[in-house]
């Protein structure tokens, strides 16, 4: 049965309605062709320029598929394999380590598991650095993890990843990738940001919004050539998604060995859980997004910076793909709905199979899952009231818990407030689960489908009077962060040591354990835990370095 394109055309209509600040540009493909394309809004609100197939939208974290491709380009021609250490090709490269010396693998980076911080904001924004300085970077920094170990997504790991494609393919970064796949596939990209762009494109390129879809600049432009900062066209990376569909080839074009891209789309980790979880393979997501109908696996990617959101997913099987550019501030939720719902939509109208859903609740004890645990969202709490019930709260949202028959501990409403419609609906499938994983207690948590490890359990921190003394709120020194990084908060709550970031417009609660007196690492699992705050004085002033930037302390409150 074909897609219904009215069908589809009226939910991303209903969806966009009064949200869209910018533009927004989403297709349907499979092996061969697009199948069903939508555009909505304006990239150029001066000119009044709508978003087509030719148009030009920056796709962020996309580009890390870019940079897998060209890798195992040269893993096909014998000259790079998954098991070579990186100092192989940057022999000057080290990290500080708190557990050990260990070898961090092409595969390691590649899959998100090298041990290696997520972020130097020094290298995301302006233009002070080279990519290539991250190297030194890097030497005042501290593994977050034995490589391996755990998932961690890292934009700084496929920088070095970059860094090895040039070294080891004899060309820069954007040259390799040009010759070896863009020319080849007849694509169009541009590795720069919006200001560096050709004036001939002009009238083709997405403009920045903001929330309020006013023009602004977006602020996350990267020198990190292979992370980020990437402009193409929706059809160009409709291309990319083919050749992996297709094992290596675009129409007439056979471009990798189809056990190459085989390979590619494998996850080869030996842990159980990562059957489950979100986590990274050979430059692609696994286990990203869930749907309702029965397919097989999902594979894809995302790219946010600030104003910039493009998501990236195809199902390897049914040769089925979806992406979706967006260009304002407040588009990452929206295209979240979009993905799932519109991917929902054309299954349906496909004919697929619906998921059978059952959820079996059982009797259980509060008692034994009351627990703490340290994750990225702050500390979560789970308690037994005086009516025997689990509870906790989200968000600040009261919740109580019930188990269900797998194990899980299903998120109910807990007061009459949070069963209003807007609320129920932000816990509707939101589910935990403690689980054994390389090692460690975490705490996994499922929502419409999706599993990941949020964090892991609480252990007393440490704390010490050199942080004491350092309580109180701080800004950043220079002024190029201060829009993306407004505020930090050290503060102490029962007992534990918080580092509050504000960052990117979201509030980020930290628990830290301090090392010694100028070191502290973040607690919890995954991405940016275990990353280490530096605390520094001189002549009574305090600062703190986090993700590479200083901030300064300016009260004591």
């Amino acid at each position: 049965m074909a897609a219904s394109y009215d069908t589809l055309n009226q939910v991303f209509l209903k969806k966009l309605r009064n949200k869209n600040k910018g533009a927004v540009s989403a297709v349907f493909f499979n092996g061969e062709e697009i199948m069903f394309s939508f555009y909505d809004g304006l990239i150029n609100k001066e000119k009044k320029l709508p978003p087509k197939d030719d148009s030009l939208f920056m796709i962020g974290s996309n580009t890390k598929v870019l940079t897998s491709l060209g890798l195992f380009r040269l893993i096909e021609d014998g000259k790079l394999s998954l098991d070579d250490p990186i100092t192989k090709f940057i022999p000057e490269f080290s990290v500080k380590s708190r557990m050990g010396d260990y070898p961090v693998t092409v595969e390691n980076l590649l899959m998100h598991r090298g041990g290696i911080q997520c972020d130097l904001y020094p290298f995301i924004i302006g233009t002070n650095h080279t990519y290539t300085d991250i190297i030194p970077a890097l030497k005042e920094t501290y593994r977050t993890s034995v490589p391996g170990t755990m998932f961690s997504y890292s934009n700084l790991g496929y920088t070095l990843l970059g860094i090895v494609l040039e070294r080891c393919g004899g060309k820069p970064y954007v040259q390799f990738l040009q010759d070896e796949l863009f020319t080849p596939l007849d694509m169009e990209v541009y590795f720069c940001v919006e200001d560096d762009l050709p004036a001939d494109v002009a009238d083709r390129v997405a403009h920045s919004f903001d929330k309020k879809g006013k023009r602004t600049k977006d602020p996350l432009g990267t020198l990190l050539p292979a992370g980020s900062n990437t402009y193409t066209k929706i059809t160009d990376l409709v291309k990319i998604g083919q050749l992996l569909m297709n094992d290596g080839r675009v129409g007439d074009v056979h471009l990798y060995k189809p056990e190459t891209i085989q390979l590619m789309k494998t996850l080869k980790i030996g842990d159980e859980l990562d059957k489950d979880l979100v986590c990274g393979g050979y430059g692609l997501l696994h286990h990203a997004l869930s749907l309702d109908y029965e397919t097989g696996r999902i594979l894809g990617h995302g790219g946010n910076t600030m104003n910039h959101h493009s998501v990236f997913n195809f199902l390897p099987d049914e040769k089925i793909g979806f992406i979706a550019f967006a260009n304002f501030e407040n588009a990452p939720m929206l295209e979240r709905k979009l993905e799932t719902e519109m991917f929902n939509e054309f299954l349906k109208e496909e004919g697929f199979k619906k998921k059978e859903k059952k959820e079996v609740l059982v009797k259980f004890d509060a008692k034994d899952y009351v627990r703490r645990y340290d994750t990225a969202a702050g500390q979560l709490d789970f308690k037994a009231n005086d009516k025997g019930e689990l509870t906790a709260k989200i968000s600040k949202l009261p919740i109580t818990l019930q188990l269900d028959s797998e194990g899980w501990l299903v998120a109910k409403p807990g007061a009459v407030w949070t069963k209003l419609p807007p609320i129920a609906k932000q816990l509707d499938g939101m589910k935990f689960r403690e689980a054994e994983y390389f090692g460690k207690k975490v705490l996994l948590m499922q929502q419409r489908g999706v599993t990941s490890a949020i964090g892991e359990i609480y252990y007393e921190p440490q704390v010490n009077h050199a942080w004491l003394k350092a309580l109180g709120t701080y800004k950043p020194e220079e002024k190029q962060y201060k829009d993306l990084f407004q505020k930090a908060v050290l503060a102490v709550k029962d007992g534990d040591l918080i580092l509050t970031l504000y960052v990117e417009g979201e509030k980020m609660d930290l628990a830290l354990s301090v090392i010694n007196d100028n070191e502290a690492v973040i607690k919890g699992f995954g991405r940016n835990m275990k990353e280490t705050v530096f605390l520094s004085e001189k002549a009574g002033k305090f600062t703190l370095t986090a993700v590479g930037v200083d901030i300064s302390r300016v009260s004591t409150k």
